[in-house]
């Protein structure tokens, strides 16, 4: 008994070791599984914004262009992997990987420098900091993997060294300018794990002076100063700030929800799911410009625009903005949406353009493919084909590339409806290009509902009459409620004859409600029609 008992106690002391070693990769599995929780279900689309943000072509002119700056194996495996958060799950997948990747450098380095301490947490911090930095949609992968190099080329640099002062010395410049030539700022991951290394890492039979021991650390650190302002100058043509700092440190921020919710609805409306658009605007308590914004286009599309005018105030449908530098980044990279769906390839060539100008590195994947769609309906094969050759090596838009070149009869239907006026003009005054449109093909019933409805915004009844005189009658559909209520205010402001009351008010409902709303003006029994907003609304400025 007394001897079982023992062997229970030497069975017990045993494993407890091993839980303990057992606990910290524990840990790490569960951060790893609300970071891809997270990135997966809360904050998929900023990963998405930086995938379309780029085009990783699979061709070795456009691997070269990497070489034009600094960190270019960071660069380029970063935005490599980046293009396949193109695909459902792989990028919060991608980017828990690396970050646990990152995670696991940091520590093997640390416990390389002699410090057995502390290693899980101090890769649990770098982990963290690297994820926290990750709530920026402009961070990029390639400075996470910058500190994965800088990691790894310590580990390297510890494997080697170590035989001769003299060598160490050149070892470990060479090794830094190497670091910064791959990594970037990762050399400064490498010489934070060399100065440790040198300061820590103490053995009982080594009788090296610290000052040897710290000489080729220090000429590293010499390297890695010198060396950035001197490429920037003449290799990189970056400022100083930004050499030592490539390809960006980041910045610390809360994880921005709301603009989370306007990369979605972007990624809702873009993928074509217009039932996911409507829901998000109507759950939404108080919609964002760009909510209204794609919430429009849609009912547009369905004929449904007069319905759902007054539906927020104000309303937002896009034609009063003049694309420069006071217009919002998000609808600058949307514009040429509104004049794509009105049909003016024009306006949506030309914001295309812009919305790529205004891109990081002006690399915009969705923007090569509208300037390709455009080029398709105008029948530009060369411009198109231009487009679709740089989609085709891609990874993610190849088979996008190949059914655009066979949807020929889809685009013909597009062309049909294009502007056939006089393109070049002087002002992006969207009104006449509408006006433009209709002239083309008064049949365009989406350009009829948003110039209509843009007089209305604008409580420019005298020009709403005079659009709708000219291009209304044009569809033969019954005239909606909007519109006849809009009327009645002119027609009682220029005291129309009883003819035109009967010729433009078809509906008694209409007339009945006009007069008496003109008993109990301004009252909020009525604000879901024309006349309450025309007196109570602000008028939106152009």
């Amino acid at each position: 008994m007394r001897k079982s008992a023992l062997f229970s106690q030497h069975l017990g002391r045993n494993r407890k070791p091993q839980q303990a070693s057992l606990l910290p990769y524990f840990f790490i599995l569960l951060w790893a599984v609300a970071c891809f929780v997270f990135f997966q279900y809360f904050y998929r689309h900023h990963l998405a914004y930086q995938e379309q943000n780029q085009i990783f072509l699979l061709t070795t002119g456009y691997a070269r262009s990497y070489f034009q700056m600094p960190a270019w194996l960071s660069c380029l495996a970063g935005d490599f992997i980046t293009q396949f958060y193109y695909y459902l799950y792989a990028g919060p997948a991608l980017l828990t990987l690396t970050l646990l990747t990152a995670g696991d450098l940091v520590r093997r380095s640390w416990q390389a420098c002699g410090l057995r301490r502390g290693a899980f947490v101090v890769a649990f911090v770098a982990m963290t900091l690297l994820a926290v930095l990750s709530f920026r949609h402009d961070y990029r992968l390639a400075s996470i993997i910058s500190v994965i190099g800088g990691a790894a080329a310590f580990l390297t640099l510890k494997f080697l060294s170590g035989r001769n002062i003299a060598i160490d010395i050149l070892l470990y410049a060479l090794a830094a300018a190497a670091t910064y030539w791959l990594f970037g700022y990762g050399v400064y991951i490498l010489l934070i794990f060399m100065l440790l290394d040198a300061i820590f890492n103490q053995h009982k039979k080594d009788t090296t002076s610290y000052t040897k021991r710290l000489a080729p650390t220090l000429f590293a650190l010499l390297t890695a100063l010198i060396l950035p302002p001197i490429l920037s100058r003449n290799c990189y043509h970056l400022p100083a700030k930004v050499a030592y700092t490539y390809p960006g440190l980041g910045r610390f921020s809360m994880p921005n929800f709301e603009l989370e919710k306007q990369f979605a609805i972007a990624d809702d409306y873009f993928f074509g799911d217009e039932v996911a658009v409507i829901k998000r605007v109507e759950t939404e308590k108080n919609p964002s410009e760009l909510y209204k914004y794609f919430y429009n286009l849609v009912m547009a599309k369905r004929g449904q625009l007069p319905d759902v005018l007054l539906k927020f105030q104000p309303n937002n449908l896009g034609t009063f903005y003049s694309i420069g530098p006071e217009t919002p980044r998000l609808i600058i990279s949307n514009m040429h949406e509104l004049y794509w769906t009105l049909g003016d390839m024009t306006f949506a060539e030309r914001a295309a353009m812009m919305a790529n100008v205004f891109s990081p590195q002006n690399r915009n994947v969705r923007m090569m493919k509208r300037l390709a769609e455009v080029n398709l309906v105008t029948a530009d094969s060369a411009a198109a084909e231009k487009y679709l050759r740089i989609l085709e090596h891609t990874l993610a838009y190849k088979k996008t590339a190949q059914r655009m070149r066979q949807s020929g009869p889809v685009y013909a239907q597009k062309r049909a409806l294009t502007n056939a006026q006089d393109t070049l003009r002087v002002t992006d005054n969207l009104h006449l290009v509408m006006m433009e449109l209709l002239d083309s093909h008064p049949n365009n019933a989406v350009a009829l509902d948003y110039l209509l409805c843009s007089d209305l915004l604008l409580k420019d009844i005298a020009n709403f009459k005079r659009d709708f005189d000219r291009y209304g009658q044009a569809l033969h559909r019954p005239l909606h409620a909007l519109y006849q209520q809009a009327l009645c205010i002119y027609l009682a402001g220029t005291n129309a004859p009883q003819a035109d009351w009967q010729q433009y008010v078809t509906s008694p409902d209409v007339l009945k409600q006009f007069m008496q709303y003109n008993q109990y003006r301004g009252s909020q029994a009525f604000k879901n029609t024309y006349w309450y907003y025309f007196d109570t609304a602000k008028t939106p400025e152009r």
